[in-house]
């Protein structure tokens, strides 16, 4: 018998009393989920975690008292993301007859984790799978976690480049010994390297930002398998408890696992949505832009170790060649998308921005959202008329234009969305372009179908009226490096010849 088949041998009869529902006195068997660090049992209105005993090279989970640690642990960490669901550490006890029961008389043979049960098909992951996971649940998940996030201490003890090689050699080792668990040969040294080479590269980034205070520990496993919808509301749980170490670090490494996992399940839309939401709820500065594809190909590599290990060897190629997808370089381009207010213009960014390639796709930086974080108020107060006037403009389209910079510098794409009435504007926004591709869309649409945009809109950062647009005028200096898209047609048509425009302009050809 193998290490591992006696380890998991010694669980054997609390499994099964846990299975059958007579541990905890259920009526009905409950049942059961078997994950890689644990079995979970699923009753009518309670989930009991049982952690699985086993030794893995991070985490050793062999004896009853790692176990019980881990349990503790791991209730101390989900508390503050989701106090509703975690209710207690229960021991598991077998009297003297030779039954088992959940905080019952005897001797304790195991510890549990008591949940409440989330309704079925809840989990991010199921509505994934089942083509239900919506835009607002997304936008919803990364402002849950830039909030969390944000109240956490800082961890400066932690964080350095040599903190993340450790991991890289760990994902070996695993990957190794699975790998000869199978009598096969590891198959990620181009990976491997691939990761090494982007931390020495990195290393002056990650030191900044560790002394900045963006390292916190984190959820550590935030994926969606990981997420539910729990009282109507986007609720992380499970968070990773049994290492410290891995679960702190910079707070882009522990998002970095959601937007891998999006970009995995070919979610590209809304991993780009994901990623501006969060940069924008969090505050994150734009050359943390760099950091993504870094953190993101370690995320999968996490995925392809964990995969070899588990035996599955397809399901790690796929994470393989995802990681060497994300560690892949090219320049960044620019897109302005400007024209009077009602044209559009965000909703063609969003349109569009998960089409350019790139780890999460294409930042997107508007000017009405910046104008309120400038303003430090949320993105749906509404500003008075000082806020608008020439002087405070030019300054919006002057913050615009440095973090458009910022961003391409750290190897992201850039969309640029505001209304670019003003020549000046126009011109900064195509010199923070230098040195890369500038694709520049002017959207024109009558009076009329602009009022109605925005009366229609709801929930929107922009503060424009039908008594602003009406009072608009359109420029008369358009220059070359914009191409004018009428805007009042189909939102498909108009959106797919702004992706021909942007295609052509990338490979150098005329569209």
């Amino acid at each position: 018998m193998s290490e591992r088949s006696a380890f998991e041998a010694s669980q054997c009869a609390i499994v099964a009393a846990l299975e059958d529902g007579s541990a905890c006195g259920a009526r009905r068997p409950l049942k059961r989920i078997d994950t890689h660090m644990s079995h979970v049992f699923l009753g009518e209105g309670r989930a009991y975690k049982l952690k699985r005993s086993l030794r893995h090279p991070f985490a050793d989970m062999s004896s009853v008292e790692a176990r019980r640690q881990a349990c503790v642990a791991e209730l101390a960490v989900n508390r503050p993301l989701a106090p509703e669901l975690y209710e207690a550490v229960l021991p598991v006890n077998r009297d003297p007859g030779g039954v088992i029961r959940i905080d019952g008389d005897g001797e304790t043979v195991d510890w549990v984790v008591v949940m409440r049960r989330f309704p079925d098909a809840a989990l991010l992951s199921e509505l994934a799978d089942a083509d239900r996971l919506t835009a607002e649940v997304v936008e919803e998940t990364a402002e849950v976690v830039a909030a969390f996030h944000a109240s956490l201490p800082p961890r400066p003890d932690l964080g350095h480049p040599a903190d993340y090689r450790r991991i890289v050699a760990g994902l070996r080792e695993t990957e190794a010994d699975g790998a000869a668990a199978l009598g096969a040969r590891p198959a990620s040294e181009e990976l491997f390297n691939g990761l090494e080479r982007e931390l020495a590269r990195l290393a002056p980034l990650i030191e900044a930002r560790r002394k900045a205070g963006w390292v916190r520990r984190g959820h550590g496993d935030l994926h969606l398998r990981n997420i539910c919808l729990f009282d109507g509301r986007v609720t992380p749980f499970d968070a990773l408890e049994f290492d410290e170490a891995l679960s702190t670090a910079d707070v882009i490494y522990d998002v970095a696992f959601l937007l891998m996992d999006l970009r995995a399940r070919g979610l590209d839309a809304m991993a780009n949505l994901a990623m501006n939401r969060y940069w924008d709820a969090a505050g994150q500065p734009e050359a943390a832009l760099a950091l993504l594809p870094l953190f993101m190909a370690l995320r999968a590599t996490v995925r392809m170790a964990v995969a070899v290990e588990a035996g599955d060897l397809a399901q790690a190629a796929r994470y393989r060649e995802l990681g060497l997808d994300l560690l892949r370089r090219s320049p960044p381009p620019l897109l302005a998308i400007g024209g009077l207010s009602g044209t559009g213009k965000s909703t063609l960014a969003k349109a569009v921005a998960a089409h350019v390639p790139g780890a999460c796709g294409t930042r997107v930086l508007r000017t009405d959202a910046i104008r309120k974080a400038v303003a430090h108020v949320e993105e749906t107060d509404r500003l008075g008329e000082a806020a608008y006037d020439p002087a405070a403009r030019a300054t919006i389209y002057r913050v615009l234009a440095e973090r458009a910079r910022d961003a391409l510098a750290a190897g992201a794409p850039v969309i640029a969305d505001g209304t670019f009435r003003e020549s000046a504007s126009r011109m900064s926004i195509e010199d923070a372009a230098k040195g890369h591709v500038f694709v520049g869309l002017w959207l024109t649409a009558p009076a009329k179908v602009r009022a109605g945009r925005v009366t229609a809109r709801e929930g929107d950062a922009s503060d424009a009226t039908a008594k602003v647009v009406l009072a608009q005028v359109e420029p008369k200096d358009i220059g070359p490096a914009w191409r004018t898209l009428a805007a009042d047609r189909t939102f498909d048509d108009l959106a797919d010849e702004a992706r021909r425009i942007l295609d052509a302009q990338l490979i150098g050809q005329p569209s």
